[in-house]
């Protein structure tokens, strides 16, 4: 359990670390995409699941309505379902792509669940009726463009926080007996 509630902190605080004025300057650079992958590779059940969700959701409680609580009418209860049908996916990549866990497969997790994250994302705000990008081919292209920063960011997180989580676990599964698992990462 001690594992779940750091990286339950960890999520939650890199969904805020980054924010000055009411503004992220890293906006998406955050471990909840590695958290993922993590929670695919070494929990077990529904917790890879649950974990990540949550989160999500309770830092979606918190950003929604205290941070950027001006840019909704009343109090918002969760985020959007299409950041976690992405989050989603990216567990099952997780799963998939993990069960022989390599380092190159990480690396692959990692940018595949960000490419999912984009595509998911972004396709729903082009589909949004407020949405300015205009409802054809063109429209979507552009809003795919205008997000290549948010991409970005997304890829680096996942990359940045797999490593600083999988590496650390690694690390600690060397020294401590219990927290070794059939699922330890190769170099192959």
């Amino acid at each position: 359990m001690i594992v779940v509630s750091v990286l339950l902190v960890i999520g939650i605080a890199t969904r805020f670390i980054f924010i000055i004025d009411g503004q992220s300057v890293l906006p998406n650079f955050t471990a909840i995409g590695a958290i993922a992958l993590f929670g695919a590779n070494y929990l077990k059940g529904s917790l890879r699941f649950i974990l990540p969700f949550a989160v999500l959701w309770l830092s979606d409680l918190v950003l929604n309505n205290v941070v950027y609580k001006s840019y909704y009418e009343s109090i918002q209860f969760y985020g959007s379902p299409w950041v976690y049908l992405s989050f989603a996916l990216a567990i099952l990549i997780g799963i998939y792509l993990m069960r022989k866990p390599t380092w190159s497969r990480l690396i692959g997790a990692a940018i595949l669940s960000g490419l999912a994250f984009y595509l998911v994302t972004n396709f729903a705000v082009w589909m949004n009726p407020s949405s300015p990008y205009a409802k054809n081919a063109g429209g979507l292209l552009l809003c795919y463009e205008a997000a290549l920063p948010f991409f970005r960011n997304t890829l680096l997180g996942n990359l940045f926080y797999s490593f600083v989580l999988f590496g650390a676990y690694e690390y600690f599964a060397q020294h401590y007996v219990a927290l070794r698992t059939s699922r330890q990462l190769s170099t192959v």
